[in-house]
This record gives C-alpha cells, sequence and structure tokens, in this order.
C-alpha cells in the first residue's frame, strides 16, 4: 500500500555513476540554489549576490537551480515569475517539479517523507501540492517545461568535481543526505562510501531535507564533501529569517558567509539570502490564509526559523 506523500515512485531512483565521467558544467562560480519554493523575495536575495560578485571584478556566478524551485508561487502570476527567471539558468527536476510536469498517481506532494514527519504534515503538503498543480495545468508549455529537466549534473569548478543533485545519489526524493542521517564528525558509512566512489565526484552538492549542513568524509583516502544548503526560501537557523544558498569557486566570496570549507582548490561556502522580507510576507499570507495547508505549516518557519542552529550544520573533522 503506498501513501502519498510518503511514497518514493520508481522513476525517482537515480544512478550515482551517471555523474562519473566529463562535467556538464565549468564554471569559476556555481551558486547551488536548492528549495527557493517559489519565493520571488528569495530569488532577487541570490541575484542581488551575484550582484555584488560583479561588483568586486568577479565573473558572473553560474546559477543551478537544484530542484523545488516552485511551491508557495501558487498564483498565475507567481508562478509565471519563477519559472521565467529559473529556465533561464542550469536547473534539476527536484520531486516538486517532476509532480508538477508529470504527476505520479498516488505520490502527492512527491516528497517521500519519512515516519517522523506528521501525517498532517503530509496531508497539508498534498495539497499545496494539487493547488499547484492546477496552476501548472493554466499555462502554455508550463507543464512539459517542468517535466524537461534532469535530475542531476556534474560541475568542474577548479580541480573539483561536484556531483549536483536534488536529494541523495540513489533517489530524486531521497533523505539520506538528512543532517539527521549524517554519521558523526569522523566518520565514514559504507553507504557514503559508495556513492563517492561510484559517482567518481569530490563533492555531493544537494538540498530536499530543507536542514543545512556541511559534513566531510574520508574515502579511499582522499577527502571528501557534502554540503545540503537547506532552502533558499525559507529561513534555515532558529530565530532567523535567512535562507542559504552553496557558492563553489576557485575564490572566497567578496562577502561574509554562514560558514564554509575548502575542498581541493575550492571554497565551498553556505551563503545567507534575505527571503522574508515584509511585503513578501504580506504576499505569502493573502495567498496562504490562516489554516492548511501553507499557513499551518510553514508560517512558524517563515517568521521564526526551524530548530536548527549553526553550529548543527558544521559538521567537519576536526584537521579539515
Amino acid at each position: 500500500m503506498t501513501t502519498p506523500g510518503r511514497t518514493c515512485p520508481r522513476r525517482y531512483r537515480t544512478q550515482p555513476d551517471a555523474l562519473a565521467g566529463a562535467a556538464d558544467v565549468t564554471a569559476e562560480i556555481i551558486y547551488v540554489v536548492g528549495g527557493l519554493y517559489g519565493n520571488v523575495a528569495a530569488l532577487a536575495a541570490v541575484q542581488t549576490r551575484a550582484e555584488q560578485e560583479r561588483e568586486a571584478g568577479r565573473p558572473a556566478p553560474v546559477f543551478v537551480f537544484n530542484g523545488d524551485f516552485n511551491w508557495f508561487n501558487a498564483t498565475t502570476d507567481a508562478f509565471r515569475a519563477i519559472n521565467e527567471a529559473v529556465f533561464d539558468h542550469w536547473t534539476l527536476q527536484g520531486n516538486v517539479e517532476a509532480e508538477l510536469g508529470a504527476p505520479t498517481p498516488g505520490a502527492g506532494c512527491g516528497c517521500a517523507y519519512p515516519d517522523s514527519v506528521s501525517d498532517e504534515r503530509v496531508d497539508a503538503s498534498n495539497r499545496i501540492m494539487e493547488r499547484l498543480q492546477a496552476v501548472a495545468r493554466q499555462g502554455p508549455d508550463w507543464t512539459d517545461a517542468l517535466a524537461d529537466p534532469p535530475l542531476q549534473l556534474t560541475a568542474e569548478v577548479g580541480s573539483a568535481c561536484i556531483g549536483i543533485i536534488h536529494s541523495d545519489p540513489d533517489r530524486l526524493a531521497g533523505w539520506g543526505l538528512a543532517v539527521k542521517q549524517m554519521p558523526p564528525p569522523g566518520t565514514t558509512p559504507p553507504n557514503v562510501a559508495r556513492w563517492f566512489r561510484a559517482a567518481e565526484v569530490d563533492g555531493f552538492a544537494c538540498t530536499h531535507t530543507c536542514l543545512p549542513h556541511l559534513q566531510d568524509f574520508t574515502v579511499d583516502g582522499t577527502r571528501r564533501l557534502v554540503v545540503n544548503n537547506g532552502a533558499a526560501g525559507m529561513p534555515n537557523f532558529r530565530g532567523g529569517r535567512t535562507g542559504a544558498i552553496t557558492r563553489i569557486s576557485t575564490q572566497a566570496a567578496p562577502f561574509d558567509v554562514l560558514y564554509d570549507t575548502t575542498l581541493k582548490d575550492v571554497h565551498c561556502e553556505a551563503v545567507g539570502v534575505e527571503c522574508t522580507p515584509a511585503d513578501w510576507l504580506t504576499w505569502f499570507e493573502e495567498t496562504w490564509p490562516p489554516g492548511p495547508p501553507a499557513w499551518t505549516n510553514y508560517r512558524n518557519r517563515l517568521l521564526d526559523g526551524p530548530a536548527h542552529i549553526r553550529a548543527d550544520a558544521i559538521r567537519l573533522q576536526r584537521d579539515s
């Protein structure tokens, strides 16, 4: 028996070894923008960061939207604004885009929520998806465009090879790289070693699970890295209103970052983006009035952040 919102459809399966080989993208600076969640204010903040790079004499960052760039944008105008902007860049499907482009019977929102997530929250997410699907059907070729992006890609920055995925290397909606699934720093479980060996990458950049973290591993004597940006379009830390993206570059950012490390000759940084200014919160409350689904599920996080602090996100080995 399948439960909508908890099921991971068969077509969501991915192969980590598909990341091995020639890079799809080569750049000096890449912004991995996961979990934009239809937030136009967060998108503007990401674009502002790119402008700060240019003002500092850096090359224009290459944007990779690695899924779930739709969610709160459940009006025709907001849906158009997000997707027209995002499709000017590299995009990957997340489970949201997969279920907007070609809905899977019985999948609901496609999030494949674990048992730790309440039935009420899962049901609310399914209802958000139903509303979004109705909006997606209104636009010219919107569903076709959302079904078209790949599920993963490989990027080359400096001497580092990065596998950019939505969730984990085995599934589009997997939870294997969620912070709650991570082992103690300094240890490398067999499944993580298997992923790195198969993909032949130095790092994985992912999102999906909504809480950010940065953790390194040793595989075959070589340091590897997982960087999960949490969400660009929602606050990531308790008491804050800052979304996060992953910046991967041969040069350090020309602005303050949330936390960072280096991998080979590359800087891997969590960059904060303002995601809940007052005017956007007003729009959210008009679009999703009090009660389920979105108000109940997300308003507290949008105002006060999740129960996650920055120290929870930094999971590096002591000698890194």
